[in-house]
């Protein structure tokens, strides 16, 4: 038995400084059929409200997600988080 995976993956489709440009690329995401959380976070002393899509439990999936957004277009990165 391999040991669980220490990270999560996300893909991640947009860092906005105001929340309301972070609901608009999630209300896209959505009519295209993605679903995608909004999650705040400071930075330099300021919200920054990222718009991605996970977690993921492998590498694999997040790529293959990743893959299926550049078909739409859509330009994302993958982000790791430890769990």
């Amino acid at each position: 038995a391999s040991a669980p995976a220490a990270f999560d993956y996300y893909v991640q489709v947009g860092a906005f400084s105001r929340p309301e440009d972070a609901e608009q690329q999630r209300a896209k995401l959505a009519i295209m059929g993605f679903i995608a959380k909004i999650s705040e976070r400071e930075q330099s002393g300021r919200p920054v409200y990222r718009v991605r899509l996970g977690p993921y439990a492998t590498r694999e999936e997040a790529d293959g997600m990743q893959a299926r957004l550049g078909e739409s277009s859509i330009e994302a990165r993958l982000v790791r988080a430890e769990r």
